[in-house]
């Protein structure tokens, strides 16, 4: 017992401190140690919005997170995103995935699967990215034709004053 002095206590608890407090950070990250993932990156134009530990989905069920996003300085290429996703899902060649944000400003990868069961995306390669427009991106595509129904309903509204 006099190899447990005062001192050394001290060392186990900050010892013991340190590695719950690094197992609890990637935790809180979404980000699981003894978790078998499988890593694919993702090339998107723009990552607006976009964060490490944002979840990734396939069909509506959360399959993986990004662990990582790496920008070129260089603007040699387009910003790649890692991601990390189940290993028992298996991608097929074709498929691309889409950053899609909600109204409270949530951000996603959404994996849109292709329908090629004989070829599969190997891990580590690159799967195409594009921006999910959504709700405001179809609500802008109909600002024309409000702008050019406005006047008419204007005229409409004058004759019914009269």
């Amino acid at each position: 017992m006099k190899y447990f002095t005062k001192e050394v206590r001290i060392a186990l608890v900050a010892i013991v401190g340190v590695t719950v407090l690094f197992f609890g950070m990637n935790f809180l990250k979404g980000l699981n140690i003894f978790s078998s993932e499988t890593d694919y990156y993702v090339e998107f134009e723009d990552i607006t919005g976009l964060s490490s530990s944002s979840p990734v989905y396939a069909d509506g069920y959360k399959v993986g997170v990004v662990k990582q996003i790496d920008y070129d300085y260089s603007h040699k290429r387009a910003p790649q995103v890692l991601i990390g996703v189940d290993k028992q899902l298996r991608i097929p060649a074709g498929s691309t995935a889409e950053i899609e944000s909600d109204m409270l400003g949530n951000v996603k990868i959404n994996l849109l699967m292709a329908n090629n069961p004989r070829e599969r995306v190997n891990p580590g390669d690159v799967i195409k990215g594009v921006i999910s427009s959504g709700a405001m991106g179809q609500l802008q595509a109909m600002i024309p034709t409000v702008e050019r129904i406005l006047p008419k309903l204007d005229s409409i509204m004058t004759s019914l004053n009269a």
